[in-house]
């Protein structure tokens, strides 16, 4: 039965048995369950394969040696070769990177290529670090202060890339605002213990106590929301151009497209608010929001949604312009496509924010032949 299921799958099944899936992942594997009759099956049948004490070892040289391939050059190949096991595989740390960008919002320039005028992804603030500004002006920088943090009425501890606080006193009224730049991620627990995981190039504005009837922040970017419960205070997270009003629940907000907004409910139950109207999402499902259109809702695979909070971004056949958006974010770069040939390309894999830049350069040209280099402004080039 082991034949009937993807490498991918079979992932699913070894960390079912050593217990080492995320949340996320569980939740992929009830989907498997669910829609595939040979699941059963093959997960007595890897019980029984893989000794006991081998499990875990197993399981975890899988999880580091997730499969890559340049699918243009698949297709090339004579249909007699076969994909290495993923667990077999060397560890590629970073997946491709080229094309057209389009939609890139506030992180990107496009320019379109030409003989004089090459295409161009450039970043912002790459060199700022996470910056809390409160209500009353007051700047710090959670990059360079670690520990416990006075500011004023609240006691902040800032560690292991994550803010706690308290306060002592009085809240000073107002929004506080915290931006984490390109190429970082942060967590923030706030007030009524609501966890809040905010991705790079992400602006999020919330006060210190939630006063009143509701529990009200803003993002720009992407985050995912764990909601404490409070049936008397519906929780809302204001986006751009629509908001999310939610109980207790777990959700994906990403508004990095600009005139796209996107909503994953991973439990629980939210409205999507719209100047139109509302929006109840299901459980397992993505909103889909662009301005000009209707709400679409389809289902969602957590893996390529939610493990951006592990540093990690899965792609599969995905388009260069994809891909492309998500590098300069990560690895704070500027990026210039020199040879439009390559634009065609499309790539499955997964890009390790976690890995230095120059182990993607190295798989990139090992994988797909593509040529890098940096010029004196330290601006990468691909050919």
């Amino acid at each position: 039965m082991l034949d009937k299921l993807t490498e991918e799958e079979k992932f699913l099944l070894l960390g079912k048995i050593s217990g080492t899936l995320s949340p996320e992942e569980e939740i992929e594997l009830a989907q498997l369950f669910r829609e595939n009759p040979h699941a059963d099956t093959a997960y007595e049948v890897l019980k029984k394969e893989i000794p006991v004490e081998n499990i875990s070892e197993y399981f975890h040289n899988r999880q580091q040696s997730p499969t890559w391939k340049d699918l243009s050059a698949e297709i090339r190949k004579p249909v007699t070769t076969k994909l290495i096991p993923f667990y077999k595989k060397k560890w590629f740390a970073a997946a491709v990177l080229t094309g057209v960008i389009t939609g890139a919002g506030l992180l990107f320039v496009w320019a379109p290529f030409s003989r004089k005028d090459q295409s161009v992804a450039t970043i912002e603030n790459k060199k700022s670090g996470i910056e809390l500004t409160l209500a009353d002006g007051k700047v710090i920088d959670l990059s360079k202060q670690q520990g416990n943090i006075e500011a004023g009425s609240a006691h902040l501890n800032n560690t292991d890339k994550a803010l706690n606080y308290s306060l002592h006193g009085d809240a000073i009224p107002g929004l506080n605002i915290l931006n984490v730049p390109v190429g970082a991620d942060y967590k923030i627990n706030l007030a009524d213990g609501s966890e809040v995981w905010l991705n790079s190039k992400t602006r999020l504005e919330f006060p210190l106590s939630f006063a009143g009837n509701t529990r009200e922040i803003r993002v720009d970017g992407e985050a995912y929301i764990k909601v404490a419960k409070d049936q008397e205070k519906p929780f809302i997270v204001h986006l751009p151009r629509s908001s999310v009003q939610v109980l207790g629940t777990a959700f994906n907000v990403n508004t990095y497209e600009g005139s796209t907004e996107k909503v994953a409910l991973v439990e629980g139950a939210v409205n999507l608010k719209l100047a139109e109207g509302e929006s109840r999402i299901a459980v397992g499902h993505q909103a889909i929001y662009t301005v000009g259109k209707t709400v679409i809702q389809k289902t969602f695979d957590p893996k390529y949604v939610l493990s951006w909070r592990n540093g990690l971004y899965y792609f599969n056949d995905a388009s260069l312009t994809e891909i492309s958006q998500v590098v300069p974010r990560w690895f704070g770069i500027n990026l210039i496509i020199d040879d439009p040939n390559i634009n065609s390309r499309r790539f499955t894999g997964v890009i390790n924010r976690k890995q230095p830049v120059s182990v993607f350069l190295e798989d990139l040209k090992a994988i797909a032949g593509i040529e890098s280099r940096f010029d004196k402004e330290g601006n990468l080039h691909l050919k």
